[in-house]
C-alpha cells in the first residue's frame, strides 16, 4: 500500500543514482546552473575531499574520510520513475561531473565501473538515469567524448548542459589523477549525501517544496554586515541616509545576477584586507581568506580595526564612499566579463577561457580614490598580466583552475594592493618576465581530449591578433561565439587518413600525435570543415585564401596581395610562409615554431603592459603591437 505522506531518505551519490530514474515536471524542464554555481560545487567539493586525502591513502581508506551535504531535493513518485520536484540542478550537475570522471579514468586501474550511475540499459540504447527527452542528444555526445555542436539546439537546458560540461572539464582540479582521482571518485559515490523528502504525489510534493522555499527565511550574511555598519554610525540621520543607499546599491548588484552582492562584499574585502590564506593540506586552519568566503559580517567585525573601522566617521565613510566606489568598479569589472569593452578587452579574455578569480586582484589594486581612466588602467594592466599567467600554462599542460592558482593568485593581490599605477605596472613587470613556465613548450603543444576549449581559445587570440595587427577589426567575440549561426571549430590542416602519409609515419598512433600538433591546427567555421575537412590538403588550400589570416597565411597569394601581411612580417620578424606545393610532417613542425614567435608577440609582457591612457578612459599600447 502506498504512503499518504512525506517520507525522508538519506542517499549517498551511489545509492541515488542505482536502479532509479528521475524524470521532470512539465514546468521544471530549463537547467540554468551558470559557470560560477558549478564552480563553487566543485571546489567545494574537491576542498572537502583534498582535507582529508593523504599521498598513501588506498581507496577503502576512504570510507573513514567526512561527508558532504548536498543538501535535500524534493521528488514525487510515478510508476517507474521519481519526478524531481527541486533538486534537477544539482543532480544534472553531478551526471555531468560523472561523465567528466567516467572519461577521465576510463585507463586507471582499480577505478570504478561509472556507467550503471549515468544510465541504463534499453533495448541496446542508452537511457539516463535524469530521463529527458530533449536533453539525450546532447548526453549521448558528452558520454562518448563527441563533438557537440549546442547551436543546433533551441533549448536554454540543452545549451547550458554543454557549456556546463565543458565547465567541470576546464575547473575539475588536474591534481585528481591516478590513486587520487580513483579515491576522489569513491568519496563522491559514498560520502557525499542527499536527503530526498519523496512524496507520494506531485501535490503534495510542491506543497513541500513551496513552504521549504517561504518559510523560516534568514537573515544573510549581507544582512548582517549591513545591520553591524549601520549601527556604528551613531547619527540616526546618517544611518537613514546610509541605509538608503545600501538597500539601493544592493538591488543594482542583484540586477546582474543572484547573490551578486554576497559575491561583491567577499571579493572587496579579501583583495583589500585579507592577510592570509589556509594552506592545502589535512587539518589546516581557516584564516582571513576563507573566513571572508563563509561569514564576512563576522569577520568584518573581528577585524574592524584593521579595516580602519574605529570611528563613526570611518563606519560611514565605509558605507557611502568605499562600498560606493568599490561596488561600481565591481560591476564594471563582470560587465567587462561578459561583452568585448575598449579598455577592458583582457578582462573579456580571461573570462572566457575561465580565469574566474581575476576580479580579486583587479580589486585588490583599484582603490576608491582612482578616477575612471586610473581604475580603467589598473584593470586592464592586472588582466593583462593574468592573461600572460594563464597563456604561458595552456601550452605546457599546466592547470590553472580555482584550486590551483588560487594561492597564488591570493599573494598577487596582497603584492599590488593600494598600488599607484606605475607602481603596479613595474610591479606587474617584474613578475611577467619571471613568471614560469615560458613559451617555450609550444614546441611539443597539442590537441589532446581535454584541451580542445584551451586551444580553441589561443586559436582565436592569435588569429584576431593578426587581423588587428593587419589593420582590420577584434573578431575574437565571433571566433569564440558557441552560439553563432556557423561556429568556429578547431580545423585540422591534415585530413585524418593515414593512407596520404604512408611515407612519413608507420604507426597511426605517431601520424595522429603529429596531425594534433599545435602548428597543424587552424580555427575555420563549421560549414567548412563540414565541406572540406576530409579533403586532402591541396584540395583545400585555395579555400583557405578565403578565411582568416592565419588560415590565408599557408596561401602564396597572401604575401602578393596584402600590405597589412607584409608590414606584419617586416615589423616583427614573424617567419611566416605560404605551403603552395604540400604540407609534410616538417612543414607542420615549421608551422609549430612560428605559432610560438606568434603566442610570444601575442603575450609579449612589454606591450602588454605598456598601455597607456587615450584621454577618453580608454587603454592602448604605446608600443607597435
Amino acid at each position: 500500500m502506498a504512503s499518504s505522506t512525506l517520507i525522508g531518505t538519506t542517499w549517498t551519490v551511489q545509492q541515488l543514482f542505482t536502479g532509479r530514474k528521475y524524470t521532470l515536471p512539465y514546468y521544471q524542464r530549463e537547467y540554468a546552473w551558470t559557470e560560477k554555481n558549478v564552480f563553487d560545487l566543485l571546489d567545494d567539493l574537491t576542498s572537502r575531499f583534498l582535507d582529508e586525502f593523504d599521498e598513501t591513502h588506498l581507496p577503502k581508506q576512504v570510507s573513514t574520510y567526512k561527508g558532504y551535504f548536498l543538501g535535500p531535493i524534493i521528488t514525487s513518485q510515478t510508476e517507474d520513475s521519481s519526478s524531481l520536484v527541486d533538486g534537477q540542478q544539482r543532480l544534472t550537475t553531478l551526471m555531468l561531473l560523472l561523465i567528466q570522471l567516467r572519461h577521465r579514468s576510463k585507463n586507471e586501474k582499480g577505478a570504478p565501473n561509472l556507467d550503471h550511475y549515468i544510465f541504463g540499459d534499453d533495448f541496446g540504447s542508452e537511457r539516463f538515469n535524469i530521463d529527458v527527452d530533449e536533453r539525450n542528444d546532447a548526453m549521448r555526445a558528452l558520454l562518448r567524448d563527441n563533438d557537440f555542436n549546442s547551436a543546433n539546439y533551441c533549448t536554454a537546458s540543452v545549451r547550458n548542459i554543454n557549456d556546463r560540461y565543458n565547465d567541470i572539464a576546464d575547473h575539475l582540479s588536474e591534481e585528481l589523477k591516478d590513486n587520487k582521482l580513483i579515491c576522489f571518485i569513491y568519496w563522491l559515490l559514498n560520502k557525499v549525501i542527499v536527503i530526498e523528502i519523496s512524496a507520494p504525489d506531485e501535490d503534495m510534493a510542491l506543497e513541500a517544496f513551496e513552504t521549504m522555499n517561504d518559510r523560516g527565511m534568514q537573515l544573510s550574511n549581507t544582512d548582517m554586515l549591513k545591520s553591524y555598519l549601520l549601527s556604528k554610525i551613531g547619527d540616526k540621520k546618517h544611518i537613514d541616509e546610509a541605509n538608503q543607499f545600501w538597500r539601493e546599491r544592493i538591488s543594482d548588484l542583484n540586477e546582474l545576477y543572484k547573490n551578486a552582492e554576497a559575491d561583491f562584499l567577499k571579493v572587496w574585502l579579501r583583495g583589500k584586507y585579507a592577510d592570509t590564506i589556509r594552506e592545502r593540506r589535512k587539518g589546516a586552519t581557516p584564516r582571513d581568506f576563507d573566513e571572508i568566503g563563509t561569514a564576512f559580517h563576522r569577520w568584518v567585525r573581528n577585524n574592524h580595526k584593521t579595516i580602519g573601522l574605529n570611528r563613526a566617521e570611518d563606519y560611514q565613510r565605509f558605507v557611502n564612499q568605499d562600498f560606493k566606489i568599490m561596488s561600481s568598479r565591481w560591476s564594471a569589472i563582470h560587465q567587462a566579463c561578459n561583452q568585448l569593452k575598449p579598455g577592458l578587452e583582457h578582462v573579456y579574455y580571461n573570462s572566457i577561457i575561465g580565469i574566474t578569480i581575476q576580479d580579486l586582484p583587479i580589486m585588490a589594486a583599484v582603490t576608491p580614490d582612482d578616477n575612471e581612466a586610473t581604475f580603467v588602467l589598473k584593470a586592464q594592466l592586472v588582466a593583462s598580466y593574468l592573461d600572460l599567467f594563464v597563456a604561458r600554462r595552456i601550452v605546457n599542460y599546466w592547470n590553472y583552475n580555482y584550486s590551483t592558482i588560487a594561492y597564488t593568485i591570493f599573494n598577487l593581490a596582497k603584492e599590488i594592493r593600494n598600488l599607484d599605477l606605475e607602481s603596479l605596472r613595474a610591479k606587474l613587470l617584474e613578475r611577467a618576465h619571471s613568471v614560469k613556465p615560458s613559451f617555450d613548450g609550444t614546441k611539443d603543444f597539442g590537441l589532446n581530449y581535454q584541451n580542445g576549449k584551451r586551444i580553441r581559445y589561443l586559436l582565436a587570440r592569435m588569429t584576431s591578433w593578426i587581423e588587428q595587427e593587419c589593420g582590420k577589426e577584434n573578431r575574437f567575440a565571433s571566433y569564440v561565439n558557441r552560439y553563432h549561426k556557423d561556429p568556429y571549430q578547431i580545423e585540422h590542416i591534415w585530413p585524418n587518413k593515414i593512407d596520404l602519409y604512408k611515407g612519413e609515419f608507420d604507426k597511426e598512433e605517431d601520424f595522429g600525435k603529429h596531425r594534433n600538433k599545435f602548428g597543424g591546427l587552424l580555427l575555420l567555421p563549421r560549414s567548412f570543415n563540414t565541406s572540406y575537412g576530409a579533403k586532402p590538403y591541396e584540395y583545400k588550400l585555395p579555400h583557405y585564401y578565403g578565411q582568416n589570416l592565419l588560415a590565408q597565411s599557408l596561401h602564396p597569394r597572401t604575401y602578393e596581395y596584402n600590405t597589412g601581411m607584409y608590414y606584419l612580417i617586416e615589423r616583427t620578424g614573424l617567419p611566416f610562409k605560404p605551403y603552395p606545393d604540400g604540407f609534410s610532417k616538417e612543414d607542420i613542425d615549421e608551422r609549430q615554431e612560428l605559432y610560438q614567435k606568434i603566442c610570444e608577440q601575442v603575450w609579449d609582457p612589454d606591450r602588454l603592459l605598456a598601455i597607456e591612457p587615450d584621454g577618453e578612459g580608454n587603454s592602448s599600447s604605446t608600443q607597435p603591437s
